[in-house]
């Protein structure tokens, strides 16, 4: 939960910062009349994605690797053990999650950071995202710590696009989930992440313009 949440808002504010600066440059204006903004806009946010998932495999692997040689050591330590002896499904599940939960936030963030005139206006305008997804951040965090993450806060967030990516995670992991409810949540998450990727490709072509 720790490095999806550090990672969307990295890798998303990253979006917003280099929409934003590209706008107080001459180059903007070479691109924007040789490309369509839905593919500047797309090229953006999947180009900072496969980054941070570049930069996440390099850590997490290099971890992985060195736990293994060290494994004597560590095997007493629960912590670590649970994080490099996950099971395959809730890897996979942890992976489908960050992808959906980073895009969704990233054209979120794109989008805001086409509205600002000047770089030091873009903390002002992305705030209220982060803010919403510092809340449901610390709604996961309050019910992994009381061990109750079938709650209704929990249930109410894990059909919510903005807020699924960690509630959702968090309840097949540690609570009690139905395949219905994982194929609804994950089908919202979907459906939301394509209107709203389109969507902040139209304001980042107005914003720009």
């Amino acid at each position: 939960i720790f490095v999806l949440y550090m990672a969307i808002l990295i890798y998303g504010q990253l979006v917003a910062s280099s929409v934003a600066s590209e706008k107080s440059t001459r180059a903007m204006e070479l691109l924007i009349t040789s490309a369509k903004p839905k593919s500047l806009m797309f090229g953006k946010v999947f180009g900072a994605g496969t980054a941070g998932l570049l930069q996440l495999a390099v850590i997490l692997g290099s971890g992985y690797i060195f736990y293994h040689f060290n494994q004597d050591y560590l095997k007493n330590n629960e912590i670590v053990k649970s994080i490099f002896d996950m099971p395959l499904s809730i890897l996979l599940y942890a992976l489908l999650f960050f992808l959906l939960g980073y895009f969704i936030y990233a054209f979120l963030y794109g989008a805001l950071g086409s509205l600002v005139s000047r770089m030091e206006e873009l903390n002002q305008a992305i705030m209220p995202v982060s803010f919403l997804f510092i809340i449901s951040f610390l709604i996961v965090i309050f019910s992994m710590t009381s061990g109750n993450v079938d709650n209704v806060a929990m249930i109410v967030c894990s059909y919510i696009p903005l807020t699924s990516p960690m509630a959702m995670f968090v309840r097949i992991a540690m609570g009690n989930v139905a395949p219905w409810e994982i194929i609804l949540s994950v089908a919202i998450l979907v459906g939301s992440t394509i209107g709203i990727g389109f969507l902040a490709s139209a304001i980042y072509r107005i914003g720009v313009l």
